[in-house]
């Protein structure tokens, strides 16, 4: 891109963002509340026509004449929808968590709007007949909800797919500052008043602003990439990276000033809620953008360091800084980078609201998917640096690999011993590190990067190996952080006086008993006996979580008289004078909690005073004492009824534990034997009151505080959920390896990569492996889980039977006046507490009778009607029982509803209801139990197949190898027959090969025939052209001479000496002809004897050190003392010295010769590289170069390249050459190794 058009991009683009930015300015100056209204009632026109459309298939499945019933008014509605009879009687729902007053339908101002306590709904209500009686249809579709517990699972506040923000208020009527909500037939349905922070959903704040600076940034940003290509292709690498590296930081930098695209876009991603560690990482997205941003320049800097020359900047770098050093920089640096990929997988589990392990795999999402990417990227960054870094380190050959893992242990082995005394994971984590960089340096792994193959697969497996144990071990680190959190905070609030849990539930409690009408009524009632109003407090109010309580309730009439017990001298006035004190005071009204002034350290006591009134007037007071017990680890709970303020005091993991006070065990609640023999000194361990400790597959946390002491436990991790964490990570690993690789390939072109037959064999074994056994694992998983869903739902519907049965002999009792009016409420609480479960009692009618947990329906957060598709299974399908999916907001679990019917077995008495709300994560731990136990299977035969498939892909080509070998020796001097035992495909190949070497061995002959015939006459031809360059001279001398004797001058010597000087000078090119020519027909042949080729070119360099027509520099890289290949050593310091002396005299003019020398190994061959800095080769002539008698240069003969080429491929070598015009030549000598080296 030139200048100009550089310039008349950047017009164009300011000119195009300066009309947009007019355009939305003039737009956004319009009337914002006319905008805000238009997408809300193109919302609620759609919903209005969702009703229209429900409502005719309500009318299409109720002929006029048909009775109605749940079945046919039943459809499948995305809005709830109720039918009334003309008296206001409910006769259908579609939903069971709210049910509107048919009052509150007839009273609302606005037939379109309802608003009742549970909030405001969009509706509409619409009169039809069915068998000639009026009904009355509802439809809604919640604009606001009103939530009485706030917690993850109910909905609360606006709909936030109709508003942008909450700032608006909904109005029923018109009003100066209502905007009409337009419905679908053009009326307004209802009014809304923005506020002066509202923002429309899907609406972007300051879009002018925006607009201009993202286009502004995305014009720098193209011109940008413009640049930095520039300076890479200029070789000017780290100014691109410096340049990449800022603008980076800028873009970056503004988004989060700016709080893109979080303010300007709804995007879950950068939702602060799921995930937020810092102002640097906001949200998941921002961390993603960060990570992608640091790997952009990450990638940069590695395709500097793979791809480049860095050899003589290496030279330097040698003399200047001594290994150690380098060794020690490199080390750390390795070390950090450790550290901060440990710390961003920790930093990831710790700030968001997931994990990354077996357990979270069955509600995999998108966020755990980038979560694991992001890991990914960390991974990548902390082992690429370690090979590609220590590739640059030791290919330099000042370092060898005893130096290098000498080093790593001095630093990192005492590092590793100390910090076991600490914290033993993070020991751990060193020793991976040492084996890793270890591996690197002892097996060199560093030389299979930069290029693909077998052994860059193995490598990088190896790698997401490492990877996925330090991701393993953070990820138990995590939780068991998590863990001695969660004990040291379920400890304290053992040893803490109040327990705001029970003080929650009490406030439920004494508001029940304040509105009872049984209570009130039977206080004053002579003849009804008072002992009922303890019996239905306790078993009709009070939860099962006081299960952990010792309650006593007293019931005092109006002058303070306990009529409970009439013997009872303590007074109403007493209990008053003794407890209500602003120092026992709680944050509950009428509650308190007394000093323990009776030395009972171990127990809390609560009393609260509950005043009964009648229009007024005062009817008595309950009084109750709560004395603790023990905290039961298994009360049941509903998540439902758990507001926020209380998430922290609710433990959905049981903890065993047990209560010490000064060092005397006083009562323990769960599995764990406290008591036994061998862990009396359990509390007396130091380590018990920090991270913990490990006792009987336990543990064990301790909090203190003064003579009190709560030691909680809990059984360890299994190991087999740590070995699946780490074999998924590395699963997850290497598929994204792979995918990394293949896009790589994509990149540079699947044509330039060829794979040897090795690493193709090793590949299909793989995927022939790994193929079937997914397929097999994913229909196992399949099955299994099946299986187990099925098993827990007969689980579910089998204790459900049990309890129906129970409660149906207590329900026929009741019916026959056997029985008390509660006992059967008795026996449901009963129930409930034994089964621990929930039970709710339905009439056939589909109203509740009763529930063992009626502040789930006294919140309000579901309707006392029945599920309707339970009246249709029950009662209309006449089953006995059905199990059902139900879901309150978030929260997905199972109800089974079961028939209690007569005797008879024909009428439906009641219908119950159990809800398991932990159905959901009991099948998904099911499911982690299968998928730990499969994806441990899986790894562990993918890395035996690992190792087996590499050893049977070397046995297979090691006879490819041994024909390498062989082929590579065939000549036309001595060939060996080979032999194979066996007559498979190798040994047809063998055969053949045989067969070729006789055929050879004929044709030899023949060849040598006429080789010797076409040498000579290529020779004689060669010789005749060579002389005949210097006779024709001679010829035109000698005639000169006899001119000179016509004219007698012959005698003159001044007329001789010049013709005769020409003569001698063309008898010595002759001789010099015939000198080169006997010289190359002696030559005798090369010797094939091992040497040292390193000692054999510091010979040749010594003999022009002296020499100051140029300089001469050698690189030795190979990193050993001697390099032993075979061949003849005066041959070979002959075609050196030629190539020094080519080199030298290729440069032209006053430029000074500069040869550099650089001696090698790359795959099991030592490679010599000459370059010099001539004028280079022109394109026509290079393919003449190795040609005898051809030569650039006005003198020579010609041969000395020619000479080189048979020496090089006699000895089994290669050599060539690489030139560019006006920079240079370099030539390389190839020759391979002996197999002893």
């Amino acid at each position: 891109m030139n200048t100009r058009t550089k310039r008349l991009l950047v017009t164009i683009a300011l000119l195009a963002i300066g009309l947009v930015f007019v355009f939305l300015f003039d737009f956004s100056s319009s009337d914002p509340e006319k905008r805000f209204a238009a997408p809300i009632s193109e919302k609620i026109q759609l919903i209005e026509s969702s009703f229209d459309t429900d409502f005719i298939d309500i009318l299409m499945k109720n002929r006029p004449d048909d009775e109605m019933d749940f079945t046919s008014l039943f459809i499948d509605s995305n809005y709830p929808y109720f039918v009334y009879t003309d008296t206001g009687e409910l006769i259908f729902w579609s939903d069971f968590l709210f049910i509107p007053d048919y009052e509150n339908v007839q009273g609302s101002v606005n037939p379109y709007i309802l608003e009742t306590r549970e909030g405001i709904f969009f509706s509409k209500s619409r009169l039809f007949t069915r068998n000639n009686r009026s009904y009355r249809l509802l439809q809604l579709y919640p604009l606001i909800l009103n939530s009485l517990v706030e917690n993850e699972y109910l909905p609360s506040g606006f709909n936030k797919e109709i508003f942008g923000t909450g700032d608006f208020v909904i109005v029923s009527e018109q009003s100066d500052r209502g905007i009409p909500i337009i419905g679908t037939k053009g009326e307004p349905l209802f009014y809304v008043s923005f506020l002066e922070n509202y923002q429309s959903i899907g609406e972007s704040r300051n879009i002018p602003v925006l607009v201009f600076f993202f286009s502004l940034l995305g014009l720098i940003g193209i011109l940008s990439l413009d640049l930095v290509r520039f300076l890479w292709r200029k070789e000017q690498h780290w100014k691109a990276i410096v340049y990449t590296s800022l603008i980076l930081a800028i873009v970056r930098g503004a988004m989060l000033v700016l709080g893109f695209p979080k303010k300007y876009f709804d995007f879950t991603l950068f939702d602060s809620v799921k995930y937020a560690s810092s102002w640097l990482n906001p949200s998941l997205g921002d961390l993603f953008l960060n990570m992608l941003s640091i790997m952009l320049v990450f990638g940069m800097i590695i395709k500097k360091f793979a791809f480049s020359d860095f050899h003589f900047w290496r030279l330097r770098a040698k003399a200047m800084v001594p290994y150690w050093l380098k060794l020690v920089v490199a080390n750390f640096l390795s070390f950090g980078l450790l550290v901060l990929f440990y710390s961003l997988h920790v930093n990831i589990l710790t700030n968001s609201q997931w994990d990354l392990n077996i357990l979270s795999l069955p509600s995999f999402d998108l966020f755990k998917a980038l979560s694991l990417l992001i890991v990914f990227f960390g991974a990548s960054i902390y082992l690429l640096f370690n090979l590609f870094g220590f590739k640059v380190l030791f290919e330099e050959g000042s370092i060898s690999k005893k130096q290098g893992l000498q080093v790593l242990f001095i630093l990192f082995l005492p590092v590793g011993v100390l910090l076991f005394w600490f914290n033993w994971i993070w020991s751990i984590l060193v020793v991976l590190h040492l084996v890793f960089i270890g591996s690197v340096i002892g097996f060199q792994l560093f030389k299979n990067v930069g290029r693909i193959g077998l052994s860059t697969f193995l490598t990088f497996f190896f790698g997401c190996f490492i990877a996925a144990l330090i991701t393993g071990i953070a990820s138990y680190e995590v939780y068991l952080e998590r863990e001695i959190e969660s004990k040291e905070r379920f400890g304290s609030q053992q040893l803490l006086e109040n327990d705001l849990m029970a003080e929650f539930l009490l406030t439920d409690v004494m508001d029940k008993v304040r509105h009872d009408l049984f209570i009130k009524s039977s206080i004053n009632d002579p003849f009804q006996p008072k002992e009922a109003i303890e019996r239905k407090i306790r078993r009709i109010h009070l939860p099962n979580y006081f299960d952990q309580y010792a309650v006593k309730i007293k019931v005092f009439n109006v002058n303070g008289d306990n009529i409970l017990n009439r013997e009872d001298a303590v007074t109403l006035q007493d209990l008053r004078l003794a407890y209500v004190k602003s120092d026992y005071a709680t944050s509950v009204r009428d509650l308190y909690m007394p000093s323990q002034t009776s030395g009972d350290v171990l127990s809390k006591l609560y009393v609260a005073f509950v005043p009964l009134y009648r229009e007024g007037n005062l009817l008595g007071t309950v009084f109750f004492e709560l004395q603790q017990l023990r905290v039961l680890p298994s009360a049941v709970f509903p998540k439902l009824l758990l507001d926020s303020r209380y998430s922290n005091f609710y433990y959905e993991q049981s903890y065993d534990y047990a209560v010490l006070v000064d060092g005397e065990l006083q009562y323990s609640v769960g599995v764990f034997n406290y008591r036994m023999a061998s862990l009396e000194t359990l509390w007396q361990e130091s380590g018990l009151f920090g991270r913990g400790i490990y006792r009987k597959g336990y543990h064990h946390i301790g909090v203190q505080d003064g003579v009190k002491m709560v030691i909680v436990s809990s059984p360890i991790y299994p190991m087999y959920y740590i070995l699946a964490d780490i074999s998924l990570l590395f699963i997850f690993f290497i598929l994204l390896t792979l995918v990394s690789v293949f896009i790589y390939a994509l990149i540079k072109g699947l044509g330039k990569f060829e794979f040897n037959f090795a690493t193709k064999l090793q590949m299909y074994l793989n995927f022939a492996f790994f193929f079937p056994i997914l397929i097999i694992s994913i229909i196992i998983i399949g099955l299994l889980s099946t299986s187990y869903k099925e098993e827990l739902d007969r689980q579910y519907l089998e204790k459900v039977t049990i309890i129906r049965d129970n409660l149906t002999t207590s329900l026929e009792r009741q019916d026959a006046g056997i029985s008390l009016r509660d006992e059967f409420p008795e026996a449901v609480n009963s129930l409930s507490s034994t089964s621990n479960t929930e039970i709710n009692v339905y009439a056939a009618s589909g109203g509740m009778l009763y529930s063992s947990q009626p502040t789930i329906f006294d919140k309000r957060i579901i309707s006392r009607k029945i599920n309707p598709r339970a009246i249709i299974e029950i009662v209309e399908r006449e089953n006995n029982i059905a199990l059902l999916s139900e879901s309150v907001g978030k929260l997905n679990f199972k109800t089974v509803y079961a028939a209690i019917r007569s005797s008879d077995g024909e009428r439906i008495q009641a219908i119950i209801a159990v809800p398991f709300f932990e159905s959901e994560e009991e099948l998904d731990r099911l499911i982690a139990d299968v998928l730990s136990n499969i994806v441990n299977i899986f790894v562990l035969i993918f890395v035996l197949f690992l190792f087996v498939s590499y050893f049977v892909s070397k046995q297979i080509t090691n006879p490819f190898k041994l024909l390498t070998q062989k082929l590579k020796m065939t000549g036309l001097e001595n060939n060996e027959p080979m032999y194979w035992p066996t007559r498979d495909e190798i040994g047809l190949l063998v055969n053949e090969y045989n067969n070729m070497l006789f055929k050879l061995e004929e044709s030899k002959k023949v060849l040598s025939e006429t080789e010797k015939e076409s040498a000579w006459r290529e020779m004689a031809k060669q010789v005749a052209h060579e002389i005949k360059n210097p006779l024709t001279p001679m010829k035109l001398t000698l005639q000169h001479l006899l001119r000179l004797q016509a004219e007698n001058k012959i005698n003159d010597p001044s007329m001789l000496k010049r013709p005769i000087e020409t003569l001698i000078h063309q008898v010595d090119t002759l001789s010099d002809i015939a000198t080169s020519f006997s010289t190359f027909a002696k030559m005798p042949l090369p010797k094939n004897e091992v040497m040292d080729f390193k000692k054999v070119v510091s010979d040749a360099i010594e003999l022009f050190k002296s020499r100051d027509k140029g300089m001469i520099r050698f690189s030795d890289e190979t990193d050993l003392p001697t390099v032993n290949i075979k061949g003849d050593d005066q041959l070979f310091g002959r075609i050196i010295s030629n190539l020094i002396i080519n080199g030298i005299q290729a440069v032209e003019g006053r430029k000074k010769p500069v040869i550099q020398l650089r001696l090698y190994l790359e795959e099991s061959c030592a490679i010599l590289a000459v370059k010099d800095n001539g004028k280079g080769i022109p394109e026509e002539l290079r393919n003449k170069i190795f040609i005898p008698n051809f030569s650039t240069k006005t003198e020579g003969s010609g041969l000395g390249l020619a000479i080189a080429k048979r020496g090089a491929e006699t000895a089994g070598g290669q050599i060539w050459f690489e030139t560019v015009e006006g920079e240079g030549s370099t030539f390389f000598l190839s020759f391979p190794l002996i197999q002893a080296q």
